[in-house]
Parts: C-alpha cells; structure tokens; sequence
C-alpha cells in the first residue's frame, strides 16, 4: 500500500483503487455497501508511517 486513505465509512483504502471505485459511479462503501456520505478522504498517516517501518526493518542486513 503505497498511499492508505480513510473514507467516509472509517475504512482504509489505497488512494487509487478508492478513487477508481469514485469515477466508476459508485457512492456506495466496497465493505459494507452503504451510502459513503462523501467522497472525501483522509490520509492514514499512522498506517503509512507502521508500513514504511516494515519496509524499513526488511532492508535491514540479518532482516
């Protein structure tokens, strides 16, 4: 996951598969298929930053 976005429903998504999911018409969540009461999203810095620690940690010698 590259860029981890909250939606209105309080899921996470990667920026670009939720804003393809947006442009194909849907205002519905993927998870629970309710109405999304926007299309705003947030960016999920706490995830970014636990898998940028991981990616880190991998490339570390002895990992």
């Amino acid at each position: 996951m590259k860029d981890p976005q909250v939606a209105s429903d309080g899921f996470t998504y990667e920026a670009e598969a939720i804003m393809r999911w947006f442009d194909g018409g849907n205002n519905r969540s993927p998870m629970t298929n309710l109405p999304l009461t926007s299309h705003d999203l947030v960016p999920n810095r706490a995830l970014l930053s636990s898998i940028q620690e991981y990616l880190d940690q991998q490339k570390q010698p002895g990992s």
